[in-house]
C-alpha cells in the first residue's frame, strides 16, 4: 500500500505543474497582447513564428 505522505507529494507535484502551466500560458497571452499594442499584427505574427520555429529546433 502506498504511503499517504508519498501520495500527497505526488498530488502536490501534479497540481504545482498544472498551476505553472496555466500561469505560463497567461503570461504568454499578456506578452502577446502587449506586443499587439505596439507592433503591427503582421510583425507580431512573424516574431511568434520565428520563436515557434526555434522551439521546434530544440528537440
Amino acid at each position: 500500500m502506498e504511503r499517504p505522505a508519498k501520495k500527497i507529494d505526488e498530488i502536490g507535484a501534479r497540481e504545482t505543474a498544472a498551476f505553472l502551466k496555466r500561469a505560463s500560458i497567461t503570461y504568454l497571452e499578456c506578452c502577446i497582447s502587449l506586443m499587439m499594442t505596439h507592433l503591427p499584427r503582421e510583425d507580431v505574427a512573424a516574431i511568434l513564428e520565428r520563436e515557434a520555429e526555434m522551439l521546434r529546433e530544440l528537440d
